[in-house]
């Protein structure tokens, strides 16, 4: 028999149970204890557990603020779209769930296989929220809800509101506007810059559900509503903008450049960017798009990461470069300013310098002899600008740099902005050789924005500006918040150095043996300089000789308004030179922008109006009263096309355009002759002015005053037409020529 349990047995028993319950009591009260000395952490504690699993919260997207040009006009804006999500831990079968995924993917358009596992994959999860695409448009949206309710899918398919990304002027200004991610943050320039500002702060949406994630049998939800970004207005014009990127399409075509190209407009009183463009441009709707080789040749070698890479890099503020005779702008108002050389100062060149046992040669191999300190310039000589670095002397020609902001970075209000390379005051001290090659313009390696915005200090009065972008903040109902004004940093030189400056690189434009005659606009006063450099840097590297032409002018000299620089990297033609590259883009450019802006035309206005004149209205005027009108202004080749004693119906050049006045002006006076008078356009490629103008003539055409660069000049060479050869147009058309000069220099 099992032994009984004795007295002893259950005293040990007791002693065990006993002990246990008091240890349970101990506990217990320690918890209590606990519970009521901390109540209030506890109870947020479990409040926070008990609301997560009876509430859901789905994150309302606050809409991005827009980013707008001068004139309102906008670059990027948010628009309303809806995420697709789904529950799959709702679906009452499987059966339900297979043909939801089926219709999902037919109705939202996804026929990718490998995305279609993707969401396959969402479906078979036990998870309660699953995103199956993202940026649905409304027109989408409304028949997803259709579908859900035919379905009764309420709480399994579920459309949530999101904010979308637009960008409706595509690829102007890419590299300025920048883009956003994949959930909505800044990426790339203002975007990025301004990242802050534009995005705003999301929202929440709680809803109650059960323990699977399903919805109550009660409503209840709180709405905490999204605070939309603020906007900013930029001092860019999308007008000056397209000019800049059509210009720089037509600079890559004829000069096709391994290292891109760029053009930059800037205010030269106030620092303002008017315009800032990076040719090829990419889309800003599409940025992730892989670069077409043929237009970016330096990618070539690229894997498809760096091929982006590299088109995304705006090439203005994050890539230096050697900026060439554009610097001597910098060595040469120093020496006025210091008064280590005046206009009457002379220098000699025989076509090469030794400074220390090193050659250096000017592009004119032959030398250009004797010549004065403004004509140093218009030749754009090497070896008197190392004469007048050697009379500043190192430690003057260090503070210059800096006065001019050479040795820092602007502060542009733009992401990447890069360091510039210079020779220290110590390295200037110690090697002549630095000295000599930065007082034309290499061995310093700086962006084109920094050239550029010195220059504007060197033509706007001496004054040095931050270059800047945002002009105001605007809240999410376009009050104006906060208006942005920039003070010049200081002054650099007197404005007696500056106007001398002006007119002396006034002299570089008008020629006849000036480097900057291609930039010359007919009826103003351009000023600026020519550079040209070898990419030193490259050759170290490579061994291969590449070069960089550039040109930095003023519109205009007697009235500083505007500054704009044309740059070439690495063009891959017969010509490199500065003003082969760039002046004629420089040209185009100031050409449309300038009665854009209303600038009034001022250059030789008595030569000028002795030479052109504007093209009277006659339409619907008798041909004979026409004539007459004509004739008072001086034009002298007037031919009527069918009755004399009719109206004119049409008029070839239009009323109001700038001709010479040796053009022939045809007056239509019945549609049937202006439809049976037409000529094809001649091939003026590589054609003198006075050549084309002639063989124009002799197929009864005229030739644009505006975009003939050296007038009435047998020098020169046409390098773009408008319409092009073989165009089919009426009698008497205007016929748009691009020249550039033979002798480029640089």
């Amino acid at each position: 028999m099992a032994k009984m349990p004795n007295r002893k047995m259950k005293f040990k028993l007791n002693i065990v149970v006993l002990g246990l319950l008091a240890l349970a009591f101990l506990i217990l009260a320690i918890r209590t204890i606990f519970v009521a000395c901390f109540a209030e952490y506890e109870g947020v504690k479990y409040g926070v557990k008990a609301r997560n699993r009876q509430m859901s919260a789905n994150v309302i997207r606050a809409n991005r603020g827009t980013i707008y040009d001068r004139n309102m006009v906008p670059f990027a804006q948010s628009a309303t779209v809806f995420i697709v999500t789904i529950s799959p831990n709702q679906f009452k079968s499987d059966e339900q769930k297979e043909q939801t995924f089926k219709d999902l993917c037919l109705m939202l358009e996804i026929n990718d296989d490998e995305e279609i596992e993707k969401i396959h994959k969402r479906f078979k999860s036990k998870r309660k929220y699953e995103i199956i695409k993202k940026n649905v448009e409304k027109p989408k949206r409304d028949e997803l809800l259709k579908y859900i309710k035919k379905h009764k899918l309420y709480n399994i398919v579920n459309i949530e509101e999101d904010t979308k990304r637009y960008y409706p002027l595509k690829t102007l200004a890419s590299h300025t506007i920048g883009f956003v991610g994949a959930d909505n943050q800044g990426l790339l320039g203002l975007e990025l810059f301004y990242d802050k500002i534009l995005s705003g702060e999301n929202g929440k949406l709680l809803r109650v559900q059960d323990a699977r994630g399903g919805p109550m049998p009660y409503e209840f939800e709180n709405l905490y509503p999204a605070k939309n970004g603020n906007s900013i207005v930029t001092s860019l014009d999308s007008v000056v903008q397209r000019v800049c990127s059509e210009s720089l399409i037509e600079l890559h075509k004829w000069h096709k450049p391994n290292n891109r190209c760029l053009a930059i407009v800037i205010d030269v009183k106030t620092g303002e960017i008017i315009a800032m463009a990076t040719n090829p441009e990419f889309d800003l709707n599409n940025p992730f798009d892989i670069p077409d080789e043929s237009i970016l040749p330096g990618a070539k070698d690229m894997s498809d990461k760096d091929k982006r890479a590299y088109n995304w890099k705006n090439k203005v503020v994050s890539e230096n470069y050697e900026p060439g005779s554009v610097f001597k702008v910098i060595t040469g108002s120093a020496a006025l300013e210091e008064k280590t050389a005046s206009l009457d100062s002379t220098y000699g060149c025989s076509g090469v310098v030794n400074v220390q046992g090193e050659k250096m040669h000017c592009w004119k191999h032959e030398g250009h002899g004797s010549q004065d300190f403004t004509r140093a310039f218009v030749n754009s000589c090497n070896p008197a600008f190392v004469s007048i670095g050697q009379s500043l002397g190192p430690q003057k020609f260090f503070k210059y740099l800096e006065l001019f902001g050479i040795t820092k970075r602007t502060g542009i209000d733009l992401p990447g902005e890069t360091y510039p390379n210079f020779h220290k005051e110590k390295d200037l001290i110690a090697s002549a050789v630095s000295l000599a090659s930065e007082s034309f313009g290499q061995s310093v390696s700086i962006t084109p924005l920094q050239m550029l915005n010195a220059f504007c200090a060197v033509v706007n009065g001496g004054y040095l500006n931050r270059p800047h972008i945002l002009k105001q903040i605007l809240d999410n109902k376009g009050n104006i918040i906060k208006t942005i004004t920039k003070k010049p940093f200081h002054q650099v030189l007197s404005k007696e150095t500056s106007a001398i400056m002006r007119k002396i690189l006034s002299e570089v434009v008008k020629g006849p043996m000036g480097t900057g005659t291609n930039s010359s606009v007919p009826g103003y006063i351009i000023c600026g300089k020519t550079g040209t450099a070898q990419n030193l840097e490259k050759k170290r590297l490579t061994g291969e000789e590449t070069h960089i032409g550039s040109f930095a002018g003023l519109l205009t000299a007697d009235d500083p308004k505007y500054a704009i620089l044309v740059l070439t990297d690495d063009p891959t033609g017969p010509k490199y030179y500065g003003s082969d590259v760039a002046s004629p883009t420089f040209n185009r450019i100031a050409t449309k922008i300038a009665p854009y802006f209303g600038i009034p035309k001022k250059l030789d206005k008595e030569k000028y109006e002795r030479l052109f004149n504007k093209v009277d209205a006659c339409e619907g005027m008798p041909a004979t009263e026409a004539k007459k009108l004509l004739e008072k202004s001086k034009f002298k080749n007037i031919k009527v096309i069918g009755d004399e004693d009719e109206n004119i119906v049409a008029q070839l050049p239009e009323a109001g355009i700038d001709v010479s006045k040796d053009s022939i002006i045809y007056l239509y006076t019945d549609e049937d002759s202006l439809k049976e008078n037409t000529v094809s356009v001649p091939n003026l490629s590589s054609l003198s002015p006075t050549e084309a103008k002639e063989r124009l003539r002799s197929s009864g055409l005229n030739m644009s005053c505006e975009n003939t660069t050296v007038g009435q000049s047998s020098k020169g060479s046409a390098i773009d037409q408008f319409p092009e050869k073989g165009t089919k147009v009426a009698k008497g058309s205007v016929v748009e020529v691009t020249f550039i000069m033979n002798d480029g220099t640089g």
